[in-house]
């Protein structure tokens, strides 16, 4: 096996691919996934909830009015967006171009670095950092605002975000099957996962 490294955003010469992954490939599991992100929304509905009972505080939910039910629409789109701005700077930080649309056969946005390989452990990195850094910045908005009633905004934009990352978790179940030296090239709605063939 040769030991030189190859350009950077390409597989080495001898890898051929070992995985075409596609979730809109097939409708189950596009319904699964739905299907999956309620629980998963839950889960950090309640993680949410226990930091604000945790700060001390617990603020009365107050978006019962037209002007804030305004601003929590704003605030899924925002989140939404955001969420797939961070994939892309993940990926440009690694060295690839982001390229941003909407995928209809799925219904989602997506983030996206057409041919560029990654190696597996950055891929991992751009997977989850919208799961990891908004989630945190939610707990800090929860944390800075302890008795506002705007900590149920940032609880509620935590937990869209935490249940809109369920195709991102299933791709990393996925990659993770997969040794640390091998390379994925990240597709619309899905990944092409490259190993070694000597």
């Amino acid at each position: 096996m040769s030991n030189s490294t190859p350009p950077l955003g390409k597989p080495p010469a001898n890898y051929t691919e070992a995985l075409y992954w596609k979730i809109s490939e097939k409708k189950s599991r596009l319904i699964a996934a739905n299907l999956l992100s309620i629980p998963l929304a839950g889960i950090f509905w309640f993680g949410f909830y226990f930091i604000i009972r945790l700060s001390g505080k617990f603020p009365e939910y107050v978006f019962d009015d037209p002007k804030q039910s305004l601003i929590l629409l704003v605030g899924f789109a925002i989140t939404i967006i955001v969420h797939e701005l961070v994939h892309g700077l993940a990926m440009q930080f690694f060295g690839a171009q982001a390229k941003y649309g909407f995928n209809w056969k799925g219904l989602m946005v997506y983030a996206t670095a057409p041919g560029y390989a990654f190696q597996r452990n950055q891929y991992l990195v751009v997977a989850l950092a919208p799961l990891v850094s908004l989630s945190a910045l939610a707990c800090l908005g929860i944390l800075i605002q302890a008795g506002a009633s705007s900590v149920w905004l940032f609880a509620i934009l935590g937990t869209l975000n935490g249940g809109a990352a369920i195709g991102d978790l299933w791709i990393t179940s996925v990659v993770l099957r997969y040794p640390s030296s091998a390379y994925v090239i990240d597709e619309r709605d899905g990944m092409r996962i490259f190993l070694p063939t000597d």
